[in-house]
This record gives structure tokens, C-alpha cells and sequence, in this order.
């Protein structure tokens, strides 16, 4: 992240391809109140940003947390990069 840069948090509905909110920050306590509104949730699909992981802990404890495709791609390319 780049300083002075403001990020917030896109949530999209990945089965239609649609954005369904975006909240003004990355903060855990805000992804995790917004979970919380919506109990019909029951995969949330992240980066491995740490707070990320505690929102969906708090906000939607029985859902299936998984990596997202991209970050997951962009990790095995680093690990390849570091191993070759």
C-alpha cells in the first residue's frame, strides 16, 4: 500500500460477476459489521491481508474462507521466482 493513498474494500458477488458494495476502508471492525448484515454469506474469497482474515472470523463464522485467484496466482509466481 502507498502512503497517503485512501483504500477501501470492494465486495463482490463472484457467482454473478457483480459488485455488491464498497466500504470506505480496510478496516476489520467495517468488513465485519457489513458481514454481519448479510448472513446469507457463505464463502468469502480474500486476499491474506491479516485483517481480512479476522472480519470474517468475526463477521461470518461459518463461511469457507478461501485464497482469491488472483493472489493466489501472484504467490505461486513468487515462490517459483524465489526456487528458480
Amino acid at each position: 500500500m502507498k502512503k497517503g493513498k485512501t483504500y477501501g474494500t470492494v465486495i463482490v458477488d463472484l457467482e454473478k460477476k457483480e459488485v455488491v458494495d464498497l466500504l470506505p476502508d480496510r478496516e476489520s471492525g467495517t468488513l465485519a459489521k457489513w458481514l454481519k448484515k448479510h448472513p446469507e454469506i457463505k464463502t468469502v474469497s480474500r486476499d491474506r491481508y491479516g485483517p481480512y482474515t479476522l472480519s470474517a472470523k468475526t463477521g461470518a463464522p461459518n463461511a469457507i474462507q478461501v485464497a482469491d485467484r488472483f493472489h493466489l496466482l501472484m504467490n505461486l509466481g513468487d515462490v517459483f521466482k524465489r526456487i528458480f
